[in-house]
């Protein structure tokens, strides 16, 4: 049986893993007479440090009185004191040594009689006590008890020691042995993140890992659908217990808005709740895309728990009738798939929802669950559109698009007259995924119906479109020369993946001068500038080709391997799936290009796991292609073989990349 104390290390439980205080000094100091006062985060270890503090004193053959400052607020009394008001008399010193010491945890929570009481009889030496107290953040202030029991250390009375959070640092060190249960860096990250720097956290995850490693699940799939009564979810509730309502509806609504603007949040949410819970790490705030916020999924679900279910959907109602009062005035996606869900389950709201707003909002929603492999819901978000507006293209667009990714093998109905900008450019894109995904037939279709409606446009998302097909057949040439027509005529993400594909084409046919130029471009506009537009999972797929380029070269990577594990900290924090899976190709690529095996084998597995379409994407094949050459390298010929099957999904075109030679292992430049 496992107790609170212990750790986890390899699949097994002992003590004293990662010890958070020095519980042999902290006895030390007791014993000479001198109190003590410990100070830290929740979940830190404060408990544990204290148990442990028990024990060294036990050593000593000093009793001890441990007290719950919890149990003291039970009826306003001071019954969970009474016992050391009654011992308080008796415990004087003895030659500079006390016969007895007092530890109060969650000494925060004491009522002031009793923290009057315990400080008195400490100022009058009568007393040797360890206090143990929350250390405040944005989102606690510190409590008259915790403040007046710090108060002591400032007077020279008592001694001061600070357990600080979980460093990030530290977090890779715990979960180091724990071996292949977290063996990619996608569920590393995530754990990490989950756990907020709490150790108890950490652990309860490392655990949870390790249980679904062994039953062959996916240990962030395990959380997202994890019960309430368990240790986790303890551990999760002690985590928040302090925050105040307004704090617990700020996370629990940011949780079920992903990815919303700050300034959009800023509307329906006080700016100070949105900064402290940042600033405390509840929240994700990506300062590279409009300071988008994303809640720690965890700790989300366990505030709704909290308030409730019913007063966060009024929360959410809130939010979508202040949007639609602005008429049109701002727009805020996540909000606008409240709106959606709530049209199709036909649920009566509030207020009239214009008829192109509700189309606007579904056809979001089928975007979004398009952009993230979830096609049947995509399906019948565009399908609720179209049974009112039977002619809207946008919505055509995705019914058509999430039938094809359903695995449709007729041709499907697509609208016809696709003229708008936005359309053409939404269209454009399909079609390049349809290729990719082996469905050329309905893409030649979308493609013909495009040039019909403007015979020899060349739009941009048109010449993407054909430099990314001639990359997926490796007709180099074509592929340099569309790329450089649409980086003259274009700007943003379209020059940016133009410079990509020039800089792997020119690679390929041995310009190592222009590759390196194009590839600096794109670090540059990117990396540094930044283009609106592109998502974490757009930029992790730049990284994979501009690896790949590196390598063609035959020359070192420096600095990618550090985006990549930028990219992959965004992509826990999102937490959609086709993030989680593209970081994990990522991830699986470079440790492969680096030799680790068991973080490749585990990279791609999760990755296939996490997102299904990739398992269709002939981009991702061509990445899976070059894990399986780096894993064949390094002498892993089975973890080769069963991380790509080359006939059955890529075909006999795709043996030709097994002609250009594997680089050899280059040293990371960390």
């Amino acid at each position: 049986m496992r107790t609170a104390e212990d750790s986890l290390v390899g699949g097994e439980y002992r003590r004293d893993v990662r010890r958070a205080a020095d519980p042999s000094d902290i006895a030390d100091r007791l014993a000479a007479g001198t109190p003590v006062v410990l100070v830290g985060p929740v979940g830190a270890g404060k408990t544990v440090t204290v148990n442990r503090v028990v024990e060294e004193l036990a050593r000593r053959e000093i009793a001890t009185v441990v007290v719950r400052g919890t149990a003291s607020m039970a009826g306003g009394t001071l019954s969970a004191l009474d016992g050391v008001g009654q011992l308080v008399p008796h415990l004087s010193a003895h030659d500079g040594a006390h016969a007895s010491v007092a530890l109060v945890d969650d000494a925060d929570d004491l009522d002031t009689a009793s923290t009057s009481l315990l400080m008195d009889a400490v100022c009058r030496q009568h007393l040797v006590a360890l206090f143990v107290v929350r250390a405040a953040d944005t989102v606690r202030p510190p409590s008259d008890s915790g403040a007046a029991l710090t108060g002591l250390v400032a007077r020279g009375i008592a001694h001061r020691v600070d357990i600080e959070p979980l460093s990030e640092r530290q977090a890779w060190d715990f979960l180091r042995p724990c071996g292949n249960a977290v063996a990619d860096e996608v569920t590393r990250d995530a754990i990490i993140w989950w756990s907020n720097g709490s150790r108890a956290l950490l652990d309860e995850f490392a655990a949870l890992a390790c249980d679904a490693s062994r039953e062959g699940r996916d240990p962030i799939a395990e959380v997202s659908e994890l019960p309430g009564l368990t240790r986790l979810a303890d551990a999760a509730g002690a985590h928040l217990a302090a925050l105040d309502a307004g704090h617990l509806g700020t996370l629990a609504l940011i949780h079920h808005l992903p990815g919303i603007a700050s300034a959009h949040a800023s509307r329906i949410r006080p700016v100070a709740e949105l900064d402290a819970l940042c600033a405390a790490g509840y929240l994700h705030r990506d300062e590279a895309v409009a300071h988008a916020l994303w809640a720690n999924p965890l700790l989300g679900r366990e505030a709704e728990r909290m308030l409730g279910t019913e007063h966060v959907e009024r929360m959410l109602m809130d939010a979508v009738v202040r949007m639609l009062a602005e008429d049109g005035g701002w727009w805020s996606p996540p909000i606008a798939a409240v709106l959606a869900d709530k049209m199709l389950r036909g649920e009566p709201l509030a207020v009239a929802v214009p008829e192109t707003i509700g189309r606007r909002a579904l056809r979001d929603a089928a975007a979004q669950n398009n952009d993230h492999g979830d096609f049947a819901l995509a399906e019948a978000y565009a399908t609720t559109g179209l049974n009112s507006a039977p002619d809207d293209i946008g919505l055509g667009l995705e019914l058509a698009h999430a039938r094809v990714g359903a695995g449709e093998t007729d041709a499907v109905p697509y609208p016809v007259g696709i003229e708008g900008g936005l359309d053409r450019a939404r269209a454009a894109q399909m079609l390049t995924l349809w290729s990719n995904r082996g469905d050329s037939a309905n893409a030649r279709e979308l493609r013909a119906e495009l040039e019909r409606c403007r015979p020899g446009a060349e739009e941009p998302h048109l010449l993407l479109a054909d430099a990314v097909s001639y990359f997926a057949s490796l007709d180099w040439p074509r592929a340099q020369e569309v790329a450089q027509d649409l980086a003259a005529r274009a700007s943003g993400r379209w020059r940016a993946a133009a410079w990509l594909v020039e800089a792997h084409a020119r690679a390929q046919l041995g310009d190592p001068r222009g590759a390196k130029r194009a590839l600096a471009r794109i670090e540059s506009l990117v990396y540094e500038v930044g283009v609106p537009g592109l998502s974490t999972a757009d930029r992790l797929r730049f990284l994979m080709t501009g690896l790949v380029t590196h390598l063609v070269m035959g020359e070192d990577a420096p600095g990618v391997r550090d985006h990549i594990a930028r990219e992959c900290r965004r992509a826990v924090r999102e937490g959609d799936d086709r993030a989680l899976g593209t970081a994990g190709l990522a991830v699986a690529l470079s440790a492969a290009v680096s030799g680790d095996v068991a973080g490749a084998v585990a990279g791609l597995d999760h990755a296939r796991t996490r997102f299904s379409p990739l398992r269709k994407d002939m981009t991702a094949a061509t990445v899976e292609l070059w894990i399986s050459q780096f894993l064949a390298r390094d002498g892993a010929t089975r973890a080769a073989r069963t991380s790509s099957n080359v006939s059955r999904r890529c075909g006999p075109r795709r043996r030709r990349f097994f002609s250009t030679p594997v680089p050899p292992r280059v040293p990371w430049s960390s």
